[in-house]
């Protein structure tokens, strides 16, 4: 099936820590990600109607791949280094997003709402990372202030990520849909790696499949239990 004028697109953000920390990680998300492309291209109405792009975060943010559909993405090579500042990974989504949106309008798509993956492996060395976040994605559905394209946000913490922080990240009260939470405490990372990019893999073959049945929505992640991972849908405690 080829994009059409009016074809809905349902983008995909993958954005993932690659601070000093996960130096010894690094290889293992690699391989995950590569595997997490080759599930979603297996499906090929999925690849026509999901676009994925990848984010990397230490001390500064970049986008290692623009938006594409699964089948078009060339994944680099990641390396790690830097420290763990979440706020320019926000800064990062937020100004990418913007281009993407506008270029898919450009060329008359209908946008869905972004979900956005965010992988981490340790604590905010940006003690306004929540601010930074807020004043970027917020939105009041009751005034309608804010950022009414909020994207639906699941948080992945391991290591030394908190379940308090990994909360605040999926939107507590930005509109009706949840966003969800992940914290695991597994020794065996790869392994933890793989599951997790699974589970974002399953969550954009659902979501786009529901969109090629004419009722799009995004199919919330879940994850295996041997993983030894908490998980639960974002509250209104923060």
């Amino acid at each position: 099936m080829s994009n059409v004028d009016g074809q809905l697109i349902m983008p995909f953000y993958i954005v993932c820590d690659v601070s000093g920390s996960m130096y010894g990680d690094i290889a293992a998300l690699n391989a995950a990600l590569a595997q997490l492309r080759t599930d979603i291209m297996s499906n090929p109405v999925v690849d026509d109607l999901t676009m994925l792009s990848v984010i990397t975060f230490q001390s500064t943010a970049q986008t290692v791949v623009r938006l594409a559909p699964p089948s078009q993405v060339v994944l680099p090579t990641l390396t790690a280094g830097g420290g763990t500042n979440y706020g320019a990974a926000f800064r990062e989504y937020h100004r990418v997003f913007e281009e993407d949106r506008a270029q898919l309008k450009a060329s008359g798509k209908q946008v869905y709402r972004p979900c956005v993956f965010f992988l981490t492996d340790g604590l905010p060395g940006d003690g306004d990372y929540l601010e930074t976040f807020r004043s970027l994605l917020a939105y009041d559905p009751e005034t309608k202030q804010g950022n009414k394209a909020f994207p639906y946000l699941v948080s992945f913490g391991f290591r030394d990520a908190t379940e308090q922080v990994m909360r605040q990240l999926a939107y507590p009260d930005f509109g009706n849909a949840r966003g969800r939470w992940f914290v695991a405490r597994s020794s065996n990372i790869g392994e933890l790696l793989k599951s997790m990019t699974s589970a974002i893999g399953n969550t954009v073959i659902s979501s786009g499949v529901s969109a090629g049945q004419g009722a799009p929505q995004i199919v919330p992640p879940t994850v295996p239990a041997n993983q030894g991972m908490q998980f639960g849908e974002a509250g209104d405690l923060v």
